[in-house]
């Protein structure tokens, strides 16, 4: 039964690496692949350099919120291995269908550095929650102003399918997490060793859960320091290339809702490489209502999805050492 699973796993890694290919390669052929190349051979290093530094310091906010939860567990874990850990995690994200391989960090936390299998949980799930809630409440803000103000569009019933994924997957972790009721809907799989051991260790995890919500002042203040070392990230990416956008706001600021926005197109649950593809097709139509061309809109895209590649590379070593587990 687990070769087969296996087995299909891989089908379905080949098959959604085909499908990003696919529109990678028809989103290059008609905005010319030339000026995809010019675009990258003009790139100003010194801002890609402060993107970089940006990004990192995020993944020391992702990183420490995962530490306060686990301390406030009582669970005591080197910060150093706790970032390593967030990296590898970021690093699956990379290549999973709705970034799903970030949750890799509980199997990591549990098999290598022993952390009990329920607070492992609610120290990813718990500051989760309140990271797509964010996503979900700034990308719709962002989609109806452009729906109305630019796009003059009353439905965009389909431009809102990655907002209800969202909040589906924001209901189903707070339902594991705070629950009862919700798990013994499963009673009935519990026969099943599989089943049963996932069921306990939720009913445990509840156990802990109410750490995030007695913590949620510092938990929302990192919250807002991610977000807002991403958004800096994106704008630092985008000065990179060269974009300007003409707002009657600080420029930065476009990038706190941009962000959110096309990361929802990465978390839809489509047969792709984390929405690649997606969110560079959503970044052309974005761009272009600030007047960008499609060129620099999709070397954008493409420049932040590859910079954070780079980037989480340096947890490949780790990653192997968690498989060796």
């Amino acid at each position: 039964m687990l070769e087969i699973k296996k087995i299909t796993d891989k089908k379905h890694l080949i098959m959604d690496s085909i499908i990003s290919l696919i529109i990678i390669i028809v989103i290059f052929y008609f905005i010319g692949i030339e000026n995809i190349l010019r675009e990258f051979g003009n790139i100003n290093y010194f801002y890609l350099f402060c993107s970089i530094i940006f990004l990192i310091f995020m993944y020391f906010g992702m990183s420490a919120r995962i530490h306060f939860i686990l301390s406030k567990l009582g669970v005591k874990i080197r910060f150093r291995d706790l970032f390593k850990m967030h990296m590898v995690g970021m690093l699956l994200a990379d290549f999973t269908p709705a970034r799903t391989g970030y949750f890799t960090v509980v199997y990591g936390l549990i098999k290598k550095y022993h952390v009990p299998k329920e607070k492992s949980i609610v120290a990813i799930l718990g500051p989760q929650i309140y990271d797509f809630i964010l996503k979900v409440i700034v990308g719709t803000t962002a989609m109806f102003y452009i729906l109305k103000t630019y796009l003059k569009i009353e439905h965009g019933e389909l431009l809102f399918f990655g907002v209800a994924i969202m909040i589906g997957m924001i209901i189903t972790m707070v339902l594991l997490l705070f629950s009862k009721r919700f798990l013994s809907f499963f009673a009935f799989a519990q026969r099943i060793s599989f089943v049963n051991k996932i069921i306990n260790m939720f009913e445990k995890a509840q156990q802990n859960s109410n750490v995030i919500i007695h913590n949620f002042p510092m938990l929302f203040i990192l919250l807002i320091f991610c977000w807002s070392m991403k958004a800096i990230s994106w704008f630092f990416v985008a000065k990179a290339l060269g974009i300007t956008l003409s707002v009657e706001f600080p420029e930065v600021f476009v990038y706190f809702f941009l962000q959110p926005l096309l990361t929802m197109l990465e978390f839809l649950p489509s047969p792709t490489l984390a929405g690649l593809g997606l969110s560079e097709g959503g970044g052309v139509l974005i761009f272009s209502i600030f007047g960008i061309d499609a060129a620099k809109a999709v070397s954008f895209v493409f420049l932040t999805r590859v910079k954070t590649i780079i980037i989480n590379m340096f947890a490949i070593g780790e990653a192997l050492s968690v498989i060796r587990k």
